[in-house]
C-alpha cells in the first residue's frame, strides 16, 4: 500500500488530496489517499472492497478516449481541488512501459494535464520512452516532477536481479534528458540493490545520484514491500545469493548518510510521501 513518509522513513501525514493512477492497455484507474493518513479511500463500480483494489477505472472508448476520465478531472478543476491535488502517475504499473497501447493510453493522459492542471505531477517511472513525452510535458514543467527508478549503478548488478529493466546507464541518459528540457528529475533508490562495499562504495553512489538528480529518495527493500519478510522475485534472488545484508530494514542507511553528507538538501520525496513499489515486480525474475 501507498504510505505518507519522509525519505528516512517516518511518517508524514500531508494536507493535499493526493491522487493515485495507474495506466493499462485499455483504460486507466485513479484513486485517492486520504489526507488524514488511514490509507486509500478509493471506489470501484460504486462499491467498497480492499484498499489496494479500490480504484475507478476510465476505460477507452473508440471515438472518445478517456471521455470519462476528463469529465472527472474537469469536475475536480472545478471545484478547485485539482489545483490543491498531487497527482502520482505510476505506481502500480510503470505507465511507459513499452506496449504500444498502454503507451498511447498514458500520453492520451498526459495531455488532459495541458487543460486540467493539478498542484503538482509526479510521474514515476524506470523507462527512457518518457522523453516522447517532453512536447506535453515542458507545457506543465512548473508542476511537474519525474521520478526515475534507480536501485543500484553497477549494469551487474541490474543485470542479475532486474534484467527486464531498461539498463542504468539509458536511465541515467533519461534524467539528464529530461533535465535538460528545465524539468525536476529525482532519482528514486527504492528497493536498494547491492552497489558494492555498502560503506565504502556508499559516497560514490551518493555523489553520482546528486549530480544526476534535482531530488534523491532511498528506502530499502523492507521498507519499500511493506512487509518484514519480503517475498518478491528479487527478494528471493537476493537470498539465494546470500546477499543479506541488503535485505535488512536499515539497509539503506549508509546510502541515507552519504547523501546527506553530499547535499541534505536534494533528499526528499516531491509529494511529502513514499509509495511502494509494485513496479518491479513487473520485470524482476526469479
Amino acid at each position: 500500500m501507498t504510505k505518507a513518509t519522509t525519505s528516512g522513513g517516518a511518517q508524514f501525514k500531508p494536507s493535499h488530496p493526493i491522487l493515485v493512477v495507474d495506466s493499462y492497455a485499455r483504460g486507466i484507474s485513479i484513486g485517492r489517499i486520504d489526507p488524514a493518513g488511514s490509507g486509500l479511500e478509493l471506489e470501484m463500480d460504486g462499491e467498497r472492497s480492499t484498499p489496494m483494489s479500490l480504484r475507478s477505472r476510465y476505460v477507452m472508448k473508440q471515438g472518445e478516449p478517456l471521455v470519462d476520465l476528463e469529465r472527472h478531472l474537469q469536475r475536480l478543476s472545478v471545484r478547485g481541488e485539482l489545483r490543491r491535488a498531487t497527482v502520482v502517475f505510476g505506481v502500480a504499473t510503470d505507465p511507459f512501459h513499452p506496449f504500444d497501447e498502454k503507451f498511447a493510453t498514458s500520453m492520451k493522459f498526459l495531455e488532459l494535464f495541458e487543460r486540467y492542471v493539478p498542484g503538482r505531477l509526479i510521474i514515476q517511472t524506470r523507462s527512457p520512452l518518457i522523453v516522447i513525452g517532453l512536447p506535453m510535458l515542458k507545457k506543465v514543467k512548473e508542476t511537474t516532477y519525474v521520478s526515475v527508478g534507480i536501485e543500484t549503478p553497477l549494469e551487474e548488478v541490474a543485470r542479475r536481479y532486474t534484467p527486464d529493466l531498461p539498463t542504468v546507464e539509458e536511465r541515467w541518459k533519461t534524467m539528464r534528458a529530461l533535465r535538460r528540457f528545465g524539468l525536476k528529475v529525482g532519482a528514486q533508490v527504492a528497493p536498494i540493490l547491492p552497489y558494492g562495499d555498502w560503506r565504502k562504495d556508499a559516497g560514490k553512489f551518493a555523489e553520482r545520484l546528486c549530480t544526476e538528480a534535482d531530488y534523491v529518495s532511498v528506502r530499502s527493500m523492507i521498507q519499500t514491500c511493506g512487509v518484514p519478510r519480503p517475498t518478491t522475485p528479487v527478494a528471493r534472488k537476493l537470498a539465494s545469493d546470500r546477499q543479506f545484508f541488503w535485505l535488512r530494514q536499515d539497509s539503506h542507511t549508509p546510502l541515507l548518510d552519504a547523501v546527506l553528507a553530499a547535499n541534505s538538501k536534494k533528499l526528499f520525496h516531491p509529494a511529502g510521501l513514499q509509495p511502494s513499489d509494485p513496479q518491479l515486480k513487473l520485470f524482476a525474475k526469479a
